[in-house]
């Protein structure tokens, strides 16, 4: 598999949520409601939240991909909404716009409950997302799976499954390979736990 990462630390993550929240703010949009599209998007959407003052959180859970870097089929919504957002504005909070897929269906999804305004915020903005997101905190011209600090032990079980790589020294060897820092201690970890 020849595929590169980016990996980001929880530091590095408060600080792009921090800058989203930023631009949010200076752009002058105030959302009343934030909808993070779960599981991706729960933390960035609940940093964000805690940044812009928010005390309306709720979720739309989707499914998309499958194992690292590997779609599973097509996007779609597996826990709709069930709140009231009439004449509310909403910002829908995912980590990443891959494809754009999956936030495309939640925006559509939202949409149906009437909001007065929708926005749609990201931490990272892929060149390969059909969607353009209105908020981004980093964008990516060259494609990279991205491992944030709330998905590392799926996805590093995820990326050595699809490698069939069942030694510890070749798996810290391969995963260091694709950009990763990771250390034998949570790779042995992952490996028990497979």
């Amino acid at each position: 598999m020849n595929i590169k990462c980016l990996q980001y630390s929880w530091e590095e993550i408060n600080e792009l949520c921090k800058n989203l929240a930023r631009k949010i703010k200076n752009s002058g949009f105030s959302p009343d409601v934030v909808v993070a599209v779960a599981r991706g998007g729960w933390v960035p959407a609940r940093l964000i939240c805690d940044h812009l003052d928010i005390k309306e959180l709720y979720s739309v859970k989707t499914e998309h991909w499958g194992v690292a870097a590997s779609t599973t089929c097509e996007a779609r919504i597996t826990q709709p909404l069930n709140v009231d957002l009439k004449g509310k504005k909403v910002l829908v909070v995912d980590d990443v716009a891959d494809t754009g897929d999956t936030v495309r269906i939640v925006v559509e999804h939202v949409m149906s409950f009437s909001p007065k305004e929708l926005k749609v915020a990201v931490i990272d903005y892929k060149k390969t997302s059909s969607l353009i997101p209105d908020f981004y905190a980093s964008f990516m011209e060259d494609w990279r799976w991205i491992v944030y600090p709330w998905s590392i032990k799926e996805d590093l079980k995820d990326l050595l499954k699809k490698a069939e790589i069942r030694d510890l020294k070749r798996a810290v060897e391969y995963l260091r390979g694709l950009d990763l820092n990771v250390s034998e201690e949570l790779v042995r970890e992952i490996m028990e736990d497979c």
